[in-house]
């Protein structure tokens, strides 16, 4: 028999299983089973680690040839595959958790003559209900919440210790260890009337009718959930399948029971099923690389620095000294000098240039001063005709050349008089002409001297 490995990558833990080739006294398939603790660590990641240390070693029957892997959703199918590929490991298959554990309970035989199913599985970050066709394997309908989980049962047990023990734990890193005591307290009162767990952090004590009292209303709020699923359910549900790590809980089975009236199965280690069904659907990837690919190295002319091997474009540093930018950089201060030289040149055509109407040279270069000697404006009296139009050539490179040019000041011309005022209009009488009155001038008065 090949050797073969199944996975399920849960929030809080990552369990493998691999099938025992030794015949059973049951004529049933065994399984060996591992449990990795991942509440500390990346689910995904930690995954991938403990698979290339499987497949680093050999197991009773040589080493592992083919290895499934079963997923949640999309989300976790995209994670997996990324932690798989930084351990360089291609040769496995994923497939999703309804179908895996469809594969197993055919296989267990735990089914029966039920046609269609439904499928609770309760673990440490969510619950998840799927109604599946057994003759097709198709998933019907399927609903997830994180209303309730194996998480917020942990955190009930944690505040209930803490409020009898009258501690309030500040710190989150204690608090989280404390916490975790609650967790493997949980698990034991699956199969205990009540627990004692002593530590740093204090003594948890609890019985089973104090977890059940503290867990009713959530357990209660999903046999609502299920009742909606199955309701809305294109095919009869003719019975109802219980797994993951909440399905070990006592109280869960006996309210499902009441409220939801089908038959419900609690098959053994209700927490592995997943990774049984992936074991039983694991087979070799024909195409899976035997060495894996290097990654791609980014290659870089000789003007840009190096960067980190691998690393995108965009991730890449700048380069300190660009061409480019630099060409942009020159023309930038050209066309910033030529405008400044094109307006001073207009304001010396029309403020100081006198009626010269002829283009004005400009300097070559931008740190050559331009000497210009202030001039008095003249006014005129406003034309009656429309004044010249007055184009601006700009300077060719002979006159860009010549040096810059000495403007003298022109001769002053005194402002002529203003036009005499139009005589006054009196309106109903006739026009009459009054006669200019010319006064004399003032006198000039002279001072004594002394």
């Amino acid at each position: 028999m090949t050797e073969v490995l199944g996975v399920s990558v849960g929030a809080s833990a990552v369990r493998m299983a691999r099938p025992d080739v030794r015949p059973q006294n049951s004529g049933r398939l065994g399984f060996h089973h591992d449990t990795v603790d991942a509440y500390w660590d990346r689910a995904e990641e930690l995954a991938a680690e403990s698979i290339g240390v499987v497949l680093s070693q050999s197991g009773n029957g040589g080493p592992v040839q083919a290895t499934g892997v079963a997923y949640r959703d999309q989300q976790q199918f995209g994670e997996i595959q990324q932690a798989m590929a930084s351990q360089r490991l291609y040769n496995y298959r994923l497939v999703p958790e309804a179908r895996a554990a469809l594969q197993y309970l055919e296989a267990s035989g735990e089914l029966g003559h039920f046609g269609t199913i439904g499928l609770y599985d309760l673990g440490s970050s969510g619950l998840t209900i799927s109604v599946i066709d057994r003759g097709t394997g198709q998933v019907l309908l399927a609903e997830r919440t994180i209303d309730i989980s194996g998480d917020d049962f942990d955190r009930l047990i944690s505040d209930n210790q803490l409020a009898k023990q009258g501690v309030d734990i500040a710190d989150n890193q204690e608090l989280s260890q404390f916490t975790a005591r609650c967790r493997v307290a949980k698990e034991q009162l699956s199969t205990s009337g009540a627990v004692c767990l002593p530590g740093d952090g204090g003594v948890i004590l609890i019985s089973r009718e104090a977890f059940e009292s503290l867990v009713t209303v959530p357990i209660e709020y999903s046999a609502r959930l299920v009742r909606d699923v199955i309701g809305r359910s294109p095919k009869h549900v003719d019975a109802l399948v219980l797994i993951g790590g909440g399905a070990r809980i006592p109280l869960v089975e006996s309210i499902l029971s009441a409220w939801i009236g089908l038959p419900v199965i609690t098959p053994a280690d209700p927490e592995s099923v997943a990774a049984r069904g992936a074991a039983l659907l694991a087979t070799p990837v024909a195409d899976a690389p035997r060495q894996p690919t290097p990654p791609p190295v980014v290659r870089q002319s000789s003007s840009e620095p190096a960067s980190l091997s691998g690393a995108p474009d965009w991730l890449s540093p700048e380069p300190a000294d660009k061409p480019i930018d630099s060409k942009r950089k020159v023309r930038g201060a050209v066309l910033v000098a030529g405008g400044l030289v094109a307006v001073a040149a207009l304001g010396l055509s029309l403020g100081y240039g006198g009626s010269s109407t002829q283009p004005t040279s400009a300097p070559a270069e931008t740190t050559a001063p331009i000497t210009a000697v202030p001039t008095t404006p003249r006014t005129t009296v406003p034309p009656t005709s429309a004044p010249p139009t007055t184009t601006t050539v700009p300077p060719t490179t002979e006159a860009a050349q010549a040096p810059a040019r000495t403007y003298s000041e022109p001769e002053y011309v005194p402002p002529a008089a203003p036009a005499p005022a139009p005589p006054p209009l009196i309106p109903g009488l006739p026009q009459i002409q009054l006669p200019q009155i010319q006064l004399p001038p003032p006198p000039v008065f002279q001072l004594p001297r002394f």
